[in-house]
């Protein structure tokens, strides 16, 4: 909750105007910038940041992050040129990491800041990446069911899992989740900080079936006949029920590809391929209202209009659908080590599968 809070000041905080610059003298003593930042970050979160700069007497001035037009700082951070692979720059100074926990997972966070009027003045800082923030249930669903038809079945969803090391945790666990056809997904650990078994949870779910079409409008009840008195109105039609919900789709298929040398990274899979929910029933027709009754004839005196008649009853709510039925067994394949993430992983991962943890001590 409390990340939350300095978006909001940031976004709401004074900018300087587009002419605001720094006092060229004090530029001319700034040998040297410092950037303070935690020591790790987690993919996705917010890496709050800031900057102070050195003087040539040893003097140490800030970088403010606001702006008052009746007292400007002498520094502002928009005087900085900021820049990092694995993070973007946000307006208060801060970075947003990059979610994506391979692009950090070999050189970390990577920030870097330049005095834009003395670009000889920069200064990097190495934010190591953590990965308690990573969601380690994921849950995939087939597409919902049109109106009162089945749920289409769940995904097929392949996950390779390794165990490799990085320059910030010797036994670090990646997994890969691809979904059909889609872009792959991973999600890192350090194993000394995971269960022994049941770690990722993937769920390949049925899509829920389509809710029951509507039960009918009950019909309006005749009106009653003209006459002294006149005569009741016709009771409404009873409305029809709902039709049932469609049922749930059939589970997905999840394959485990783990290497041959360490099997027992397929139990840290918690693969599940249960059917979809059933749809909702159709809704219950409403009872048409009563026939109005019939006028009055003769003398006002003594002859009155005949009574609504009453109205008809609701219909009964559909049923819900059946829930679908499990998917297969998830399956579990065991290859050779360089073999479990295929043949052309992606570029971040290959320099995670070729890192020499012992020639980079």
């Amino acid at each position: 909750m409390l990340v939350g809070i300095p978006l909001v000041a940031a976004s709401c905080a004074k900018k300087p105007p587009a002419d605001f610059q720094p006092d060229p003298g004090l530029v001319a003593r700034i040998t040297a910038i410092r950037i303070d930042a935690p020591p790790v970050a987690c993919p996705g979160e917010r890496i709050p940041t800031a900057y102070t700069a050195i003087l040539d007497d040893g003097a140490e001035l800030p970088f403010a992050t606001s702006y008052d037009e009746d007292a400007p700082p002498d520094l502002h951070v928009v005087f900085l040129s900021r820049y990092s692979a694995q993070a973007t720059a946000l307006g208060g100074g801060d970075w947003a990491s990059a979610p994506d926990a391979l692009v950090s997972a070999v050189e970390g966070f990577r920030l870097r800041a330049l005095l834009k009027a003395k670009p000889s003045v920069s200064a990097e800082v190495v934010v190591a990446p953590e990965y308690g923030c990573l969601d380690p249930e994921l849950e995939f669903v087939g597409p919902p069911g049109r109106d009162g038809m089945a749920g289409g079945p769940g995904p097929n969803v392949t996950v390779r899992v390794g165990l490799v090391s990085s320059p910030f945790v010797e036994r670090l666990i990646v997994a890969e989740l691809t979904v059909e056809d889609a872009v792959p997904w991973y999600v890192l650990a350090d194993a000394e900080l995971v269960p022994p078994s049941d770690w990722l949870r993937v769920t390949a779910l049925g899509g829920r079936g389509g809710r029951g079409a509507p039960g009918t409008q009950g019909v309006e009840g005749a009106p009653g006949a003209p006459g002294c008195p006149g005569g009741p109105g016709g009771a409404g039609g009873a409305g029809g029920d709902g039709e049932p919900g469609g049922d749930g789709g059939t589970g997905g298929h999840v394959s485990v590809i783990v290497p041959e040398e360490i099997p027992f990274l397929a139990g840290l899979v918690d693969a599940r391929v249960a059917g979809g929910p059933g749809g909702h029933g159709g809704r219950a027709g409403v009872g048409g209202v009563g026939g109005p009754g019939g006028a009055a004839q003769g003398d006002p005196r003594r002859c009155s209009a005949g009574v609504k008649g009453p109205a008809g009853p609701d219909g009964r709510p559909g049923p819900e659908g059946r829930p679908g039925r499990p998917g297969p067994r998830p399956q579990v394949i065991t290859v050779p080590a360089a073999s479990v993430f295929g043949a052309r992983p992606r570029v971040e991962l290959q320099s995670l599968l070729t890192y020499d943890a012992g020639a980079n001590r």
